[in-house]
């Protein structure tokens, strides 16, 4: 089945207001989904950047076209990242960083506690534990480590 959106994201997607998406489903350039404001996310998609790039091809000399050639490439290429995003299969790098800066907190706080959970251990024998965890730590967080 094809996976379908809703009209404000594909508008938001597109980067066109409501009255151009009701246009291009019109003219068949967007394919409207069986569920009402919905559209077909994959052809729809596909359908509009091959209209930008037929208009492209209409304008200019040669270099031109190789400037729109290549704009049409990166507009693609944003266009299919931006519903991969919307659709959940990518997420921002700053979130991803959040996360895992989170983990890795709590790793090395649940390492570190590791000597006041170990019964039977001296305070020197506890002091070096802690000093050797501690050392693992940061040759872990070192970027020059290899």
């Amino acid at each position: 089945m094809d996976e379908t959106i809703s009209s404000g994201r594909l508008q938001k997607l597109l980067g066109i207001n409501s009255a151009a998406l009701s246009e291009l489903a019109r003219e068949g350039v967007v394919q409207r989904a069986e569920r009402r404001g919905y559209y077909v996310l994959e052809t729809s998609v596909r359908g509009y950047i091959g209209r930008l790039q037929a208009a492209a091809r209409g304008k200019g000399g040669e270099d031109a076209q190789e400037a729109r050639a290549r704009f049409a490439a990166a507009q693609t290429a944003l266009t299919e990242a931006k519903a991969r995003q919307l659709s959940g299969e990518l997420v921002e790098a700053s979130e991803v960083e959040v996360f895992w800066k989170g983990k890795l907190r709590a790793f090395r706080n649940r390492v570190l506690s590791v000597p006041a959970r170990v019964r039977d251990l001296n305070a020197r024998q506890n002091v070096v534990l802690t000093q050797e965890l501690r050392a693992c730590l940061n040759e872990l967080a070192d970027d020059k480590a290899g």
